[in-house]
């Protein structure tokens, strides 16, 4: 099992075996930050800090039996998770029991606003939740800027949730996708998934293929030698023979 899950499995056991979603996806963010480690990634979503690859281990635990199949995390039969985690993480997971109490709903979304107050850039409860001043001063951290302009990105090295926060955080709203097939083993990265994803994150989703290189032409990039090579023969035989249209879509 993903020492990840474990984590998981552990902070329900913590939290008497019972969390709704919303719950479990704050207090996994605040164990996260409180340990200094990311063994979860968040974005910035309706209701504050998400993550997919959460929601993805929810489902893939009730399918193993570890977890009961409803849409909340509970867990399912009599574990001892705790004492199958490292040292550090079961005393960081103590200490937020004892932080939080019996901080649920409301409240607990209240304080990851007013903490991290990045993940409250896309809610849609921020103003209710906080008071008229507190949201003022929350919402003067987030990146308003809406100039039209082009950034680029890839993946490597990254979570699905760490992309989309990469992309929120620089007010993108819509991702060109220029691989010429678009189909990843990483999870959440293949066309139909990231689509999928940057609509949750509210990115709009373009895949141009044209623009993309063919695999075969990838292979055997082994020296910058190679590397710029490829990247000539990219400016100066694929880009010119693109329909100018396509050459003007939305990056933002």
């Amino acid at each position: 099992m993903f020492y990840r899950r474990r984590i998981l499995l552990a902070l329900l056991e913590a939290f008497d075996g019972s969390l709704t979603k919303i719950d479990c996806q704050k207090l996994l963010f605040l164990f996260c930050s409180r340990r200094g480690k990311n063994y979860y990634d968040f974005f910035p979503h309706k209701y504050g800090n998400f993550s997919l690859v959460l929601s993805q281990d929810r489902s893939r635990l009730a399918d193993l039996g570890f977890l009961m199949s409803h849409s909340d995390f509970q867990l399912k039969g009599d574990h001892a998770y705790l004492d199958q985690l490292e040292k550090k993480d079961r005393d960081t997971l103590h200490i937020l029991v004892e932080e939080v109490g019996n901080l649920r709903g409301e409240g607990l979304i209240r304080k990851i606003y007013l903490e991290f107050p990045h993940y409250a850039s896309r809610s849609q409860i921020a103003d209710k939740i906080l008071k008229h001043e507190e949201y003022e001063l929350v919402s003067r951290t987030w990146n308003s800027d809406e100039a039209p302009c082009l950034f680029t990105i890839g993946y490597e090295g990254l979570s699905v949730d760490a992309y989309l926060d990469m992309l929120v955080s620089n007010n993108i709203t819509t991702l060109v996708d220029v691989r010429k097939n678009p189909i990843s083993m990483k999870y959440g990265f293949s066309k139909t998934k990231l689509a999928e994803y940057t609509k949750v994150a509210g990115i709009t989703y373009v895949h141009i293929s044209d623009l993309g290189i063919p695999s075969d032409w990838r292979k055997n990039l082994n020296s910058p030698v190679a590397y710029q090579n490829l990247f000539d023969f990219y400016f100066s035989q694929i880009l010119p023979g693109q329909d100018e249209k396509e050459m003007r879509s939305p990056s933002r």
